[in-house]
């Protein structure tokens, strides 16, 4: 069961008081908390753990290559799209090689590829840009930063040692415990990481790779 933020501060100071000596010291929740925060960002980005991710079906405008939904509450960043599909089939799209291609050249109404906008409501648009229909797509949803009350939907024991690490770290009392915290993340993080992939681009045998001799002849 995911813990909130106010239950993880409160199990670090555990850890770094047996590291001290109980109550030798008080400890700033607040910056327990900014690095409790801190660790969880890192390792957000490290996978697309199923947690935070979904799947989706969305419909092309047809004109400018984007999505006709408002995507802002969903997806938040271009690196938060692990894989794109025309929709009801297994072709992955790949991202759009911009120093090798025109875009204005890729013509039709199928999809081939994706690559970022700045309209933070869509975020990404397909190429070509007259593309129709709809695409199937995977993202990850980053939480908006923790409250006190918030459940932290992540391994507690990865944010424990990540914080208890950060904050021995930085205050460089005690190198031998900082170095005992540092490779126990670091250990907890390669457990969570084993049976995940970090792929953003699926390796699919229906993977379509095409010529630069026939961008334009394509349906």
């Amino acid at each position: 069961m995911a813990q909130n933020l106010t239950q993880l501060i409160t199990r670090v100071t555990e850890r770094l008081s047996m590291v001290s000596g109980r109550s030798v010291q008080l400890y700033a929740e607040d910056r327990i908390a900014e690095m409790i925060q801190h660790k969880f960002d890192i390792l957000f980005d490290l996978v697309f753990w199923s947690q935070f991710c979904s799947w989706r079906t969305s419909t092309l405008d047809g004109t400018t290559g984007v999505v006709t939904e408002n995507l802002t509450t969903i997806l938040k960043r271009f690196e938060d799209i692990q894989v794109i599909y025309r929709y009801g089939t297994d072709i992955a799209l790949n991202e759009f090689p911009q120093s090798v291609l025109n875009p204005d050249t890729v013509k039709g109404s199928t999809p081939k590829f994706f690559e970022p906008v700045s309209n933070t409501e869509k975020v990404f648009r397909i190429i070509p840009v007259t593309a129709t229909g709809q695409i199937t797509y995977r993202i990850r949803t980053k939480p908006e930063p923790f409250t006190e009350e918030d459940e932290v939907n992540f391994d507690d024991q990865a944010l424990i040692l990540g914080a208890t690490y950060d904050y021995l770290e930085d205050s460089g009392t005690n190198p031998q415990a900082t170095e005992k915290f540092r490779l126990l993340f670091e250990s907890r993080v390669n457990q969570l990481k084993s049976n995940r992939s970090t792929n953003r681009v699926a390796l699919d045998p229906h993977q379509e790779h095409y010529e630069t001799t026939s961008w334009t002849t394509l349906p």
